[in-house]
């Protein structure tokens, strides 16, 4: 959209939040933000441009509370935040990075210049340092895709000495889901100079079972100290249990205002029975929203139904279909169906 209200050159794209969580000026808003005035770090021009310049250019900083209720810096992650920033392609449904046009390469020279300019509309950049030498360093790292709900999920934790000298490393564990705790751990490694040590870290079926509600986003958190330095070690690391997908099929070709069988099939990742599932189909043009009480799924049991729909419009259309119950969620699946002419 065009900005006449700003200079020249930050027209175009604009950053426009439709659900704030907090305020702007006593309104709970967010924008329209000029995309080159982020990039740029121009975080005086409006509207809520500083906002949207931290969001993607934040540090991620680490505190521990000691026992006086003062707070020290024990880690600080530079790189945590601003990746993958995304938008659908144009004609297809694959993801297109737009990162680059929010900001410039990490650790660029034009990335530092950018925060530079941004905190001298702002306040002072706070700059934060671990209080204690940073001799060992941990990691979490995740296989492939990553694991599947109804499954268990397998982690790495990666060690690394830097150190010329043997250290030992007390090392805590707690995954929760939505502040639900969900397992804590706790373990002892003695690492060698120079040594790099990967640990598997798993959480099973059995103790995420009766506790993941919703979403299956998880977080595992680490905390550790090293014996012989006093180091304190942390490390945040998200990741979520994949759902399977609901596959859609049409059966014959789809032609306007003439009847299409569609199969959805579906098979149940779970080694328990899923109790009143709702299946509901839509799409543009083809099916309004039409729900099926299918009612109950036998544990890791495959199902196939058939239903029948009249699309109204020609060209290619999208069949959507989502599966909801009391003990999972978040499953969908979609069609590209191309409609000819009657």
């Amino acid at each position: 959209m065009a900005r006449p209200d700003l200079p020249s050159g930050f027209g175009g794209w604009q950053v426009v939040d439709s659900t704030p969580q907090e305020t702007s000026q006593g309104i709970f808003r967010c924008g329209p933000t000029s995309v080159a005035a982020v990039r740029s770090g121009q975080t005086f021009l409006k509207y809520d441009t500083g906002f949207v310049f931290a969001e993607v250019n934040s540090d991620k900083v680490y505190w521990q509370r000691k026992t006086n209720g003062t707070f020290d810096v024990i880690r600080v992650d530079k790189s945590a935040v601003g990746h993958c920033i995304s938008t659908k392609a144009v004609g297809s449904d694959k993801r297109v990075d737009i990162t680059h046009l929010y900001k410039h390469p990490e650790g660029s020279a034009e990335e530092r210049t950018t925060v530079e300019t941004a905190c001298s509309f702002g306040s002072k950049r706070s700059v934060y340092s671990p209080t204690s030498a940073s001799e060992v360093t941990v990691d979490v790292s995740m296989l492939g895709d990553g694991p599947c709900v109804g499954q268990d999920a397998e982690l790495s934790i990666l060690l690394k000495n830097d150190s010329g000298a043997p250290r030992s490393v007390d090392l805590y564990s707690q995954v929760t889901a939505n502040k639900t705790v969900l397992m804590k751990d706790q373990t002892s490694v003695e690492l060698k100079p120079h040594e790099v040590r990967s640990l598997e870290w798993t959480l099973h079926y059995e103790d995420y079972k009766e506790k993941l509600l919703g979403q299956s986003d998880l977080v595992l958190t680490l905390s550790g100290r090293v014996t012989e330095t006093r180091q304190t070690l942390a490390k945040q690391f998200s990741f979520r249990l994949r759902t399977p997908d609901l596959i859609i099929a049409p059966v014959c070709d789809a032609v306007v205002g003439r009847e299409l069988k569609v199969k959805i099939k579906f098979q149940n990742p779970l080694p328990r029975v899923l109790k009143n599932v709702i299946i509901r189909m839509e799409g543009l043009g083809m099916q309004h929203v039409k729900t099926i009480h299918y009612g109950d799924i036998s544990g890791q049991a495959t199902v196939c139904l058939t239903e029948t729909l009249v699309p109204k419009r020609s060209g290619s259309q999208k069949l959507l279909a989502t599966l909801d119950c009391p003990q999972l969620t978040q499953v969908h699946g979609v069609a590209d169906i191309l409609v000819k002419d009657h």
